[in-house]
């Protein structure tokens, strides 16, 4: 496995509070995406849960890698947050949407809350998003990525990690083929760019394009 990264700060933001990190080993790795809100506090928290994420996989590996069995995967993730949630000093102020994407075993199992979002790309370049948003405006979680872009009500996030709400993650899991490339993105990306650009940056990552207002990962 490869992978590129890059993130961009938004027209409307001083500092980028979105964070990525990602490792990878062979044909296993994990992704990690944390979008900060703009409550104070979050950009700290959300790069304190990129590189937290980041050491306990690279722990995981020590201890000889991740259970074949995908239920035992997600429990194994959900475990993480919940350490990671409990570790945090009672003062910690702000909240973020994350995403993890872990491969191993020739599968993808993703833990998710909030708008970051994962996809499969296809050979013609087009997104198959397999996470639905946890906002207001896909409560009934049958809403496309398109269709959301186009509500401000997908603004409003209906879960996402702070200190006084343990994390509970949804789980999406399936199986790879070698050849398949995925996308781990914040909402500044499948909400602010349109389509055209996200198709560009696709094929070339680190083309220049014009950012809105939020941060873009």
């Amino acid at each position: 496995m490869r992978y590129h990264s890059r993130s961009i700060t938004g027209q409307a933001s001083r500092t980028n509070n979105d964070y990525v990190g990602a490792t990878c080993d062979g044909d296993s790795g994990l992704f990690v995406v944390a979008d900060g809100t703009s409550r104070h506090g979050s950009g700290q928290l959300a790069e304190t849960f990129v590189s937290g994420m980041l050491a306990v996989h690279s722990t995981q590996m020590e201890l000889g890698g991740y259970p074949a069995e995908p239920g035992a995967i997600a429990r194994l993730l959900g475990s993480i947050l919940a350490d990671f949630h409990a570790s945090l000093p009672a003062d910690q102020t702000g909240a973020i949407c994350y995403l993890i994407g872990l491969v191993a075993h020739g599968r993808l199992t993703v833990a998710y809350e909030g708008d970051c979002s994962c996809g499969i790309v296809t050979m013609a370049g087009a997104i198959e998003w397999m996470t639905p948003p946890h906002c207001k405006a896909n409560w009934r979680r049958d809403r496309s990525h398109f269709d959301l872009a186009q509500d401000p009500a997908r603004n409003l996030v209906t879960r996402c990690l702070k200190i006084n709400r343990a994390p509970n993650p949804d789980f999406v899991c399936c199986a790879l083929d070698t050849v398949e490339r995925l996308i781990f993105v914040t909402d500044g990306f499948w909400a602010d760019l349109t389509q055209a650009q996200q198709s560009s940056l696709l094929a070339a990552p680190d083309r220049d394009f014009s950012v809105g207002d939020d941060d873009v990962t």
